[in-house]
């Protein structure tokens, strides 16, 4: 019971700093459903035998389709494009939880503490999970110095509210509402997003607790894409373009498809589409 009632403080205390923030826009279902505390021991399940509070997404170079669009020109992104997609559909019940700001600032994160991150979460050295641990906090110690891995949903706040004029935020992600497999998908709708380069984009990243990858999007553009598969589902898919990708560095899990160099300028800009479990804050 005390453990029950101290989760419904947190919740309700996040509830509460995320009104503070943002006044006009409603906390969405899949940041309220993980704020319930850290499940001890490993939660193995499926036939990969994967943890699932991670989120895996399948964009890694071992599981990538050579058929899969992963990246296009933005010149392309319009009604009527047909491209080979796979879009994931992310159980957010079992994800990784939130941690308070207070909690997750006491933990270790650094590759230096691997083995200590490891021993806390029970996760054996020789796994997949302590594996995508590792690569993920090398990744986070390698970022520039406007990108950052947060740790916290106060510190993703903050982060995409770092002037005064940034809380009139709208959060946007893909939205799959099936499990589906690698098809055809049409573009039904296309619309461009009007946001400025204060707008954030947060990359979940695996992890036994919420970790995002955020960066700033810059004078990148944004697109809310109605897609048809050829099963008759429709993704409401969420695609960011870069009008510069020769300098891209791939993190560890769906960046991984991408290709590096890509040709693209302020006419050409390079797109690809999120998956449901990254989370744009459009500051409008």
């Amino acid at each position: 019971m005390k453990a029950r009632l101290s989760h419904y403080h947190v919740a309700a205390t996040r509830e509460r700093d995320w009104l503070q923030a943002f006044p006009n826009t409603r906390m969405p279902d899949v940041i309220r459903v993980r704020f319930r505390p850290v499940p001890s021991g490993l939660l193995r399940m499926g036939s990969r035998n994967r943890d699932p509070r991670f989120l895996y997404s399948d964009f890694s170079k071992e599981n990538h389709d050579p058929r899969e669009t992963t990246l296009f020109l933005e010149k392309e992104l319009k009604e009527g494009m047909n491209k080979i997609l796979y879009f994931r559909k992310s159980e957010f019940n079992c994800a990784s939880p939130f941690l308070s700001r207070e909690d997750a600032n006491a933990m270790p994160f650094s590759s230096a503490d691997l083995p200590r991150i490891l021993q806390r979460f029970s996760f054996p050295p020789v796994s997949s999970e302590s594996e995508e641990v590792g690569i993920t906090l090398k990744w986070c110690e390698s970022l520039e110095a406007q990108e950052k891995c947060l740790t916290s949903l106060e510190a993703m706040i903050d982060y995409a509210t770092h002037s005064a004029q940034d809380h009139n935020i709208t959060m946007l992600r893909t939205n799959v509402n099936k499990a589906s497999v690698l098809q055809a998908y049409t573009a039904i709708k296309v619309q461009r997003v009007p946001s400025k380069p204060s707008s954030t984009a947060c990359h979940n990243m695996p992890y036994p607790y919420a970790v995002y990858y955020c960066h700033y999007i810059g004078e990148g553009r944004i697109y809310e894409v109605s897609l048809k598969a050829e099963d008759g589902s429709i993704v409401e898919a969420i695609a960011t373009c870069h009008g510069d990708t020769k300098d891209w560095a791939p993190p560890p899990t769906w960046f991984q498809a991408l290709p590096v160099g890509q040709k693209a300028d302020q006419h050409n800009y390079a797109c690809h589409f999120l998956p449901d479990n990254h989370i744009i804050w459009a500051s409008v």
